[in-house]
């Protein structure tokens, strides 16, 4: 496994703590989705899976019945997210 697709695996891992009842099920099945869909499919090409993920993150960021205590999880997600979009453009 590459460096970015191990990173990519701890993004998602770290993802999965948005499944919780704190968070709204909306939320919680767009960031479910976010990861199934996109994250972790390895069909698409990274910089399309890396850029719809933070894309997604964005909305759940955004959404204003996001729990407080999970703004900076996300943020810290799309700084992690955006750092790996410059790694593989850079390949």
């Amino acid at each position: 496994m590459s460096d970015i697709e191990s990173r990519i695996q701890q993004i998602a891992s770290v993802l999965s703590q948005l499944d919780d009842s704190q968070v709204p099920r909306n939320i919680r099945t767009t960031a479910k989705e976010s990861v199934d869909k996109w994250l972790l499919n390895k069909n698409k090409e990274m910089d399309l899976r890396l850029g719809m993920t933070a894309s997604m993150l964005d909305d759940i960021f955004n959404d204003p019945n996001l729990p407080l205590h999970f703004g900076p999880l996300c943020l810290q997600i799309q700084t992690a997210l955006e750092t790996l979009l410059a790694e593989a453009r850079r390949q």
